[in-house]
């Protein structure tokens, strides 16, 4: 049976208030405004609904919707504990020395909520930009690692190039989330892509997108899946995500050996 949300509700959910559900939501490319975006509504995470006294608000599919909006919770979390040490630190009465101990990290495995049978990070690395690309995905369950690279590209086209590769080889009927610390990919994956193909592949401008070969095939590849395919915003801290930005580091290396 799905379970409908409201704002407030998932926000009870991830430990945070509505109002920061909604930018998360909008961080994600679910929300624009006050509305759901297009791709949201067509992937039926969103349903549009109206209270009795007439006033719209948007209810949200919360199997789907939480595993995106978990990491990026953590992250806000993170950071707010972050300034409001900084801030304590800054007051002369109560004044600490620094510990100099890194901020622990979660690891993702366990994530409450999942409905996928398959998570996984991917990152690109490119340095100089463009030039040596690696790009790598580690599985969530398994932290198997896979990794490839370009002699030239850039991270953008590393990210689009690992994400192929991550389609071609994960089960087609498999319930596929990629997680990853780049909002251009999970932007583009989840909005701006699907936006251009309806406008004949075309940007606001009329310009048709960089990558453009890329773009299509990654459409065709998530359409000619039985399974979902969802991407998701983690934080660049995540204990997965720095694995796989790791391994796309020395694969990147690897291409100028």
């Amino acid at each position: 049976m799905e379970t409908w949300a409201t704002q407030d509700e998932l926000g009870k959910q991830l430990g945070i208030d509505a109002q920061a559900v909604g930018q998360l939501l909008v961080v994600a490319g679910l929300k624009a405004g006050r509305e759901a975006t297009d791709d949201a509504l067509d992937r039926g995470l969103a349903e549009p609904d109206m209270t009795p006294l007439g006033r719209p608000f948007v209810r949200w599919r919360s199997e789907e919707v939480l595993p995106l909006l978990m990491p990026l919770a953590e992250q806000m979390k993170a950071a707010a504990a972050t300034e409001s040490k900084a801030g304590a630190r800054r007051k002369p009465a109560g004044k600490q020395p620094a510990t100099g101990q890194p901020a622990s990290r979660k690891s993702v495995r366990g994530v409450a909520g999942t409905t996928f049978d398959v998570v996984v990070a991917l990152h690109a690395f490119a340095e100089p930009n463009p030039g040596p690309t690696g790009w790598a995905y580690v599985n969530q369950e398994t932290w198997e690692t896979t990794t490839g690279g370009l002699p030239n590209g850039t991270d953008r086209e590393g990210e689009l190039v690992g994400a192929l590769e991550l389609l071609d080889h994960v089960a087609p009927e498999a319930h596929l989330l990629v997680r990853s610390s780049s909002e251009n990919l999970v932007r583009t994956a989840t909005m701006w892509a699907p936006s251009w193909r309806r406008s004949g592949w075309k940007m606001r401008d009329g310009q048709p997108p960089q990558h453009l070969d890329l773009l299509k095939a990654l459409m065709a590849k998530i359409d000619g899946r039985k399974g979902r395919t969802r991407f998701g915003l983690g934080a660049p801290d995540d204990e997965l995500i720095m694995a796989a930005a790791q391994a796309a580091v020395v694969a990147a290396r690897g291409q100028t050996a």
